[in-house]
């Protein structure tokens, strides 16, 4: 595996090549080990996996594409394994810090499952807290993935916050079933490139996806996302919502597949984006695509892609905010109602705290 490079975040249907969005070409570490990992479990009855359900997680698709999930599955880790008792449901979220040393890449694998009407929330911070030492062509790598059982809730909630100069890829693959419900929120705030891929079965009637993600990235860095929803059960539903900012020098590279499978009747996906471009040279790319094998679905995509209106930048100079500080308030309120959603207190309170301050600044400076 040494110097090697590989696709990933393969768009499901490619268009033209030099358009250059089809997929990314990164490479891949010589050498990998596990993050130290702080975990906080809920109290709550546990089941263990049946064969069915791990038969599924290990062959279930996954966002960044195939090549990627065959580097992980052969990382030299044994994943977490969580199964939460049947009907079950967690008051408090699954909780994960993953620190990273700066020093090495790493991987980690994750398995959980909610069987019939259970409901739990997992929280995962990837974290500079413990970063030292240069990090440069470093990288920190999460795979996982879902099993939703009938009846079911799982939501995942992901916050990205590596050192400036690492990469960080987060491949997370879901199995949905009848009435199950996937929620994932995303929220990517730093660090040299971060990719984001979601891949999820929607194998069950009314079986249903939702996506939020948040994002920033400033000069050099660049954020990578593929999501896919496939339809299989009849009247499922998946709707996703992408917001984020694009500083001078940053780029992006969004890819959004519905994929209405013969079968799926009554089905409904929604697709929507938003991008605030904060500078001149800055690379964005767009792709929503929806895929068709049935008649009777509903989808739907929209984008909204710009700088701020000479409104907007009238409205704060007129109450005495100059560009450069209305530019910074508009970039983090894009963040602060994703981050507000995060379930787990101290998480939350951690961050909102920092964008605080970091307001703080800028009126000072300002």
């Amino acid at each position: 595996m040494e110097n090697m490079k590989i696709r990933v975040n393969p768009l499901p249907a490619p268009t033209w090549r030099w358009l250059r969005i089809n997929d990314t070409e990164i490479q891949l570490p010589d050498e990998v080990t596990e993050s130290l990992v702080e975990t906080s479990v809920p109290e709550v009855k546990t089941g263990t996996f049946d064969e069915r359900e791990f038969e599924i997680l290990q062959n279930v698709e996954t966002g960044m594409g195939g090549a990627f999930k065959e580097f992980t599955s052969a990382a030299p880790v044994d994943p977490f394994l969580f199964k939460i008792a049947e009907g079950e449901k967690a008051k408090e979220p699954l909780s994960f810090r993953i620190y990273l040393t700066g020093t090495e890449s790493t991987v980690n694998r994750f398995y959980f499952s909610a069987p019939e009407n259970s409901e739990y929330t997992v929280v995962m911070y990837l974290t500079a807290e413990e970063a030292a030492g240069e990090a440069a062509g470093l990288s920190a790598t999460l795979d996982a993935r879902f099993f939703v059982g009938q009846g079911a809730k799982l939501r995942l909630v992901q916050v990205f916050d590596q050192p400036e100069q690492m990469s960080a890829y987060s491949d997370v693959g879901a199995h949905v079933e009848k009435a199950g419900s996937f929620e994932v929120l995303q929220i990517a705030l730093k660090g040299a490139n971060t990719f984001l891929g979601i891949a999820a079965d929607l194998a069950g009637t009314e079986a249903h996806l939702g996506i939020e993600t948040a994002y920033q990235a400033e000069a050099g860095q660049h954020v990578d996302l593929n999501y896919v929803a496939r339809h299989r059960g009849k009247k499922t539903t998946t709707d996703m919502e992408v917001k984020g900012v694009l500083w001078e020098g940053a780029s992006k590279s969004c890819r959004a597949t519905v994929d209405f499978i013969r079968g799926c009747k009554g089905s409904k996906g929604v697709e929507r984006e938003d991008v605030l471009l904060l500078g001149e040279n800055v690379v964005n790319k767009t792709i929503p695509l929806i895929l068709c094998q049935e008649e009777d679905v509903e989808g739907e995509h929209g984008a909204t892609i710009g700088d701020m209106s000479d409104e907007i930048l009238w409205y704060f100079r007129s109450r005495g905010i100059d560009d450069e500080t209305a530019y910074q308030l508009m970039a983090r309120g894009r963040l602060l109602g994703s981050i507000r959603k995060i379930p787990e207190d101290d998480l939350r309170r951690e961050l909102l705290e920092r964008l605080q301050e970091s307001e703080a600044d800028t009126a000072e400076e300002a």
